[in-house]
């Protein structure tokens, strides 16, 4: 049994399907098959019933497994963090893919000047959308990325390092001049039939919006997308639209014409500094330590 098995058995726990798993782990269905198969002759018990095909049945002994798999999964984790250091750098040129977000969390600046501490190494940092940078990463072009944990949640752990950088919490932005301005927080059911600009598919924002309005059942009236915030935000000025963005991101186009609100319930994402994991060596995690150490407050 390897670790990849163990990080296979989870997805599928976690999605009660053998196609949909296979899909998330980038395998074929029949060889994810034959994987459980072989775990269970290991262990020599049923972890899954599979009489009912579309939604897979987990045995007792399939639970009992599942939370040590867990703890497995996090203590490989801990390890290839902890191993990273005592890897040396063999990098000339290191590619970082971000989403457009390093002026308004002061990683630019953060990177330039860890660059110019490394001058045996050429640190390269390129803007691009979500979607294109986990592409770009998983294709290699990248040797790292910077992402939310929105876009990086189909990374397997075996796979990839995810380094947490800050957290950050989602807002409602509207008109100073919108009716619902005048509230402390706002509920989404409130925001369900108001027009509303956003980041589009593959910002890592918008899919967090359509999960939190699907959870309730509900479905966002987005009636324009753009990938600049202050695109979105002209569309905000003398209207009634509304967008929802993440604090620190928006923070710089922020004037009196608009409010900031909550939800009830506050919404945060982390942004992460993502690398593959046989690939973490000192440089990787020196540079992860500045970013992190040296973030204002």
């Amino acid at each position: 049994m390897t670790i990849n098995d163990i990080q296979a058995y989870i997805m599928v726990y976690e999605l009660r399907h053998i196609s949909n798993a296979a899909v998330e782990l980038h395998l074929s269905q029949s060889e994810l098959s034959k994987r459980m198969r072989a775990v269970e002759n290991e262990l020599n018990i049923q972890l899954i019933d599979t009489y009912n095909k579309r939604r897979l049945q987990i045995t007792p002994a399939g639970e009992t497994f599942y939370h040590h798999a867990l703890k497995m999964i996090a203590d490989y984790e801990a390890m290839m963090q902890a191993l990273a250091p005592n890897r040396p750098s063999t990098l000339s040129q290191l590619t970082i893919g971000a989403i457009p977000v390093s002026s308004q969390y002061h990683l630019a600046p953060k990177i330039a000047t860890f660059n110019s501490n490394h001058a045996d190494v050429a640190l390269t940092l390129i803007e691009d959308e979500g979607n294109h940078v986990l592409a770009r990463l998983l294709a290699g072009e990248f040797q790292a990325a910077i992402i939310r944990d929105t876009q990086t949640s189909a990374l397997q752990p075996t796979d990839f390092q995810k380094q947490p950088l800050l957290s950050d919490e989602l807002k409602i932005i509207l008109p100073v001049n919108h009716p619902l301005a005048q509230q402390p927080t706002i509920r989404l059911h409130e925001l369900a039939h108001q027009s509303l600009v956003s980041l589009p598919a593959g910002s890592g924002v918008y899919e967090l919006i359509m999960s939190l309005f699907a959870r309730q059942n509900l479905k966002p009236n987005i009636f324009f997308e753009s990938t600049h915030i202050e695109t979105l935000m002209a569309t905000l000025a003398n209207s009634q639209n509304v967008t929802l963005l993440f604090k620190r991101s928006v923070a710089p186009f922020m004037n009196d014409q608009f409010v900031m609100r909550s939800l009830p319930i506050p919404v945060f994402s982390q942004l992460q500094f993502v690398y593959p994991q046989r690939a973490g060596n000192q440089l990787m995690t020196d540079l992860v330590d500045f970013l992190t150490a040296s973030e204002p407050e």
